[in-house]
C-alpha cells in the first residue's frame, strides 16, 4: 500500500475541488446534457474525489436521465493510471462485470485541472455493508462468482507484458501505489532542504512495460540505486551501492544461469490481476449476486506468487484486517471449489503461488531485495514510520539478499 500524507488523504474531503458549475460543464461538453444533481459520496477514497450525478432527460439520447459516477482522481501518476483503468474496464466489459465507461480525461491539463474518468452508477451496494445480512447459502453463490470470475481472469488475453494496459489494448507502463507519485516528489525531492528539483516521475520509477520478471525487477533497482544517490534522507544505504550495481548487471547481460532460469520461467508469465479484490470493491445485490467489481486503477499483468495477486486471499485478508474472521475458511474452500471446476488452472495457479519453488533461492533473494530495499526507501527518504526498521532489520535484509545474489 502506498504511504499517503495527510494532505493527500484530505483531498477528497475537500469541499472546495470543484463547482457544481465546473462539473456541469464537463457533461455539457461530453454528453450535451445538464447535471439535475451533483451530491459527493459520503464514502470517498484516497486517490479520486467522487460525485453521484443525475442527469437530465434528452429524447434519443442515450444516458437521458441515467445516474453516473464522477471520479476526479488528484495529481499522482500522470495518464497512466487513469487510461490503465478505462482500458481494463472496457476490456472488461463481456468477461466480468464492471462498470460501463461513460466518458474520461487522462489529460491534467483539461479545463478541469484534474483527470477524471465518469461510469455508470451500479446501484447496489458493496459486500462489505452486506455480506453480514446474507444466509449461508447466498455466501455460498458468493464464493461461486469469485471462482467463476477468477478463471475468467486467469484464462484472459491480457497483454503478455508485466505492466498495465494501454488505451490501444497494448501493454502500458508499469503501475503501482507504491512508485513515487507527484505530490510527494514535490515534497520530498523538489522541496529544500533537498532542492533535487530536476527529479521527475521518469528518474524516480519504471516507465516503461517490462517482458519478463527479472526485467520488471531490474528496472526497478536501478531507480532505487538512482535515489540512494542523490538522497541525503538514505545515506544509511550508501554502502550497497556497488553490489546492487553488479546485481543490476547482471540482470542486464542476461547471461547468468539464475538470471536465464527466471527470465524463461513459465510460473512467472504476467496475469491479470485486480490486486485490490475485497468486499469493499464488489456492488452485489441483496441475493449475493454480483453486479460490478470496481477500483480498477491499480490492477495490471503481473505474477501470480505476491500476495495482492491473490483474488481470494484479498478477500479474506480485508477482513482480517477489519477484525472478522467467519469466512478464514474460504481460501480452502476456494482451491477445492477452483478444483473441481477448471482442474488445470487450479493446479496451474498453485504452482505459480509457489514462492519459493517458482524463485528457487536466487529469486527469492531477489524478490526480498526489491521488496525491502523499497520498504527502505519509502520510510528513510520521508522520515516517518519504521525508519529504524528500515535502518537495522530491513537494511539486513537487502544486505543477505545481494550476498546471496553474488555467490
Amino acid at each position: 500500500m502506498a504511504m499517503l500524507h495527510a494532505d493527500d488523504l484530505a483531498f477528497a474531503q475537500r469541499d472546495d475541488i470543484l463547482s457544481n458549475e465546473a462539473i456541469a460543464t464537463v457533461f455539457d461538453s461530453h454528453l450535451g446534457l445538464s447535471p439535475t444533481s451533483i451530491i459527493a459520496s459520503a464514502n470517498q477514497g484516497q486517490f479520486h474525489k467522487v460525485y453521484f450525478v443525475k442527469l437530465s432527460q434528452a429524447d434519443g439520447h442515450r444516458w437521458s436521465g441515467r445516474d453516473v459516477v464522477l471520479r476526479v482522481a488528484r495529481k499522482t501518476i500522470v495518464k497512466t493510471k487513469t487510461e490503465n483503468e478505462i482500458s481494463l474496464l472496457n476490456f472488461l466489459r463481456d468477461v466480468v462485470p464492471v462498470p460501463e465507461v461513460v466518458f474520461f480525461s487522462a489529460d491534467p491539463t483539461n479545463a478541469l485541472g484534474y483527470e477524471y474518468n465518469c461510469l455508470e452508477r451500479i446501484p447496489y451496494p458493496s459486500l462489505a455493508e452486506t455480506w453480514k445480512t446474507l444466509s449461508t447459502g447466498q455466501l455460498d453463490h458468493v464464493l461461486d462468482q469469485f471462482v467463476d470470475i477468477f478463471v475468467k481472469l486467469f484464462k484472459s488475453n491480457a497483454p503478455p507484458n508485466h505492466g498495465s494496459l494501454a488505451l490501444d489494448g497494448g501493454s502500458g507502463p508499469v503501475i503501482e501505489e507504491t512508485m513515487w507519485q507527484l505530490p510527494d516528489i514535490d515534497r520530498y525531492f523538489h522541496a529544500a532542504p533537498y532542492n533535487l528539483t530536476s527529479e521527475t516521475f521518469g528518474t524516480l520509477n519504471p516507465t516503461e512495460s517490462y517482458s519478463s520478471w527479472p526485467a520488471y525487477i531490474c528496472a526497478f533497482l536501478k531507480t532505487y540505486h538512482h535515489i540512494i544517490s542523490i538522497h541525503p534522507n538514505v545515506d544509511f544505504l550508501r554502502d550497497i551501492l556497488d553490489p546492487l550495481q553488479h546485481v543490476i548487471t547482471a540482470l542486464d547481460v542476461g547471461t547468468a544461469p539464475w538470471v536465464c532460469r527466471l527470465r524463461d520461467e513459465s510460473a512467472l508469465r504476467a496475469r491479470l490481476h485486480h490486486r485490490d479484490f475485497h468486499f469493499g470493491n464488489i456492488l452485489a445485490d441483496e441475493e449475493g449476486t454480483i453486479k460490478a467489481v470496481i477500483d480498477w486503477e491499480f490492477a495490471g499483468m503481473g505474477p501470480s506468487f505476491p500476495a495482492r495477486s491473490s483474488l481470494i486471499g484479498n478477500c479474506v485478508d480485508y477482513l482480517a484486517y477489519k477484525g472478522e474472521h467467519a469466512l478464514d475458511s474460504w481460501e480452502d474452500e476456494f482451491l477445492a471449489r477452483l478444483r473441481v471446476r477448471a482442474p488445470e488452472i487450479a493446479e496451474t495457479w498453485v504452482h505459480e503461488r509457489d514462492r519459493s519453488a517458482v524463485l528457487g533461492i536466487k529469486g527469492q533473494a531477489l524478490s526480498n531485495l526489491r521488496e525491502y530495499l523499497r520498504g527502505c526507501l519509502e520510510v528513510g527518504v520521508r522520515r516517518v514510520g519504521r525508519v529504524e526498521m528500515a535502518q537495522g532489520a530491513w537494511k539486513k535484509v537487502v544486505v543477505d539478499s545481494l550476498l546471496v545474489l553474488e555467490e
